[in-house]
Formats: structure tokens, C-alpha cells, sequence
């Protein structure tokens, strides 16, 4: 049966002498590695551009439950990417950030809210809206709330954040897993910033690069498998030394 959906694309190898397999993070159906045949047609010349990281596809797709791999019937742009592909940075940063998805999106199922998050994320990033050098970690903070393990915000003088059990806390907690006073500071400004108002966040290089840190092993301690992120080196050489 043939199913309509948008898509996110996430990363895309090679297979084979002339196909290629696309992770496609869906509106229908979650995460999805979908089969394409590049051949001599010159809609398949373009098959390399449309799989671009973060690129925003209207698709029409076979699906078979518990297949591995599913196959596309017809697919397009969406919403044309105008600077994420073009922009050093920008590039840099959706080539993190498809990397931490394909790591941290495992589930084969629709999820409405959290799709919308990262495509409504998408469009904003890519729209030329200023402190997109921030966008990172905006969105790494609060992907973590549509992942079932967002922070809890502070109450009252609590002091520490306890990155275990993802809340502030009044005392250090006794694992030792946690966020002191000073760094705790950078972590609230995180809670109510906004992706259309990443130039909010103002920190100097050593906050940067201790926040991105701080988010990356909130996420290892709530996530199994996460392992080492290849594009983070790139990331930290450009914002965050």
C-alpha cells in the first residue's frame, strides 16, 4: 500500500554499485531506511541533492511492517533549503545534528509532536535568523523533552542540577553526576529560549563549549548507545574554541 508522508532526512550511504539507502526520519511512520536506485534518468542526477542533511521531502512510500528496509514511491522537496547547505557553519551544524538524530531517533512508530519540533526547528534554521551558532544547542536541550527525558525546571534556591535524575536539587547529589552552581546558571537560559530567538543566548567560548558538554552527557547517561559523535571535533573547532 502506497502511504503519503513528509520526511527529514537524516543521512544517506551507498549500496551497491547504484543504490543508495536513505534514513529518512517520518510524519507517518518515525525512523525509516528507505531503498533508492540511482540510474541514468535525470530525476536519479538529482537523487544526491534532495538527500542533502536536514532536507524536508513530500513523500509517497510503500510501507511493510517489521521491514528493515522500506522502498519510495516519489518523493520531492518540501521546502527548498536556502542557506543550511551553503552556509560553512550551517552545514557543519546539520551534519552534528543528523548524526546525533540517527543515534537518538530509534523508534518505528508516528510521533506527531516530536516530528513537528524538528521540522518546525528546521525551517526557522534555515530561514536566516540571527544566533544561528546557538541553534545546536537549542536544539539538543529541548529534543531531550520529546525523547521522554527532558529537565525538569528549577523550583525556589535549589542550586545543583542532577544530570542522573534530570532535576535541580538543593544539595550535591551523592553520585556525583551533576551540574554545580556556576554551570547551572548556563543551563537554565536554556529553558525558555526560543528557536526564532537564539541570539538570546549570549555566552562566551568556554560556556559554549562546557554547555555543549554538559548536553552531550546528559544525553549518554539517559541513552544507551550512544558512543562517539564523529562530526563533534568539527562542531567544537568552530564555536567552541
Amino acid at each position: 500500500m502506497i502511504y503519503p508522508t513528509r520526511g527529514i532526512v537524516l543521512n544517506h550511504i551507498k549500496y551497491g554499485e547504484t543504490g543508495i539507502v536513505a534514513n529518512v526520519y517520518t510524519e507517518q511512520f518515525g525512523r525509516q531506511s528507505y531503498m533508492l536506485n540511482r540510474g541514468r534518468s535525470k530525476r536519479s542526477k538529482g537523487l544526491t541533492v534532495l538527500l542533502q542533511p536536514l532536507a524536508l521531502l513530500e513523500m509517497e512510500v510503500y510501507h511493510r511492517e517489521k521491514s528493515e528496509i522500506q522502498r519510495i514511491k516519489d518523493y520531492r522537496v518540501s521546502l527548498p533549503l536556502t542557506s543550511i547547505p551553503f552556509n560553512q557553519n550551517k552545514r557543519a551544524i546539520a551534519f552534528f545534528l543528523t548524526e546525533l538524530m540517527n543515534k537518538v531517533l530509534r523508534e518505528e512508530e508516528e510521533n506527531r509532536p516530536l516530528f513537528e519540533f524538528i521540522y518546525h526547528s528546521i525551517e526557522v534554521f534555515d530561514s536566516g535568523l540571527s544566533g544561528d551558532h546557538n541553534f545546536h544547542l537549542f536544539f539538543i536541550f529541548h529534543l531531550s523533552r520529546f525523547l521522554g527525558f527532558g529537565p525538569k525546571e528549577k523550583k525556589n534556591e535549589e542550586r545543583f542540577f542532577d544530570l542522573l535524575n534530570g532535576q535541580f536539587s538543593t544539595v550535591e547529589p551523592a553520585h556525583g553526576t551533576y551540574l554545580d552552581e556556576k554551570a547551572c546558571q548556563v543551563w537554565e537560559k536554556l529553558f525558555q529560549l526560543k528557536v526564532d530567538a537564539l541570539e538570546a543566548l549570549r555566552l562566551s567560548t568556554d560556556q559554549r563549549h562546557q554547555l555543549l558538554t554538559d548536553l552531550l552527557t546528559y544525553y549518554a547517561l539517559h541513552l544507551d548507545g550512544m558512543g562517539e559523535l564523529k562530526s563533534l571535533e568539527v562542531l567544537r573547532q568552530l564555536f567552541h574554541e
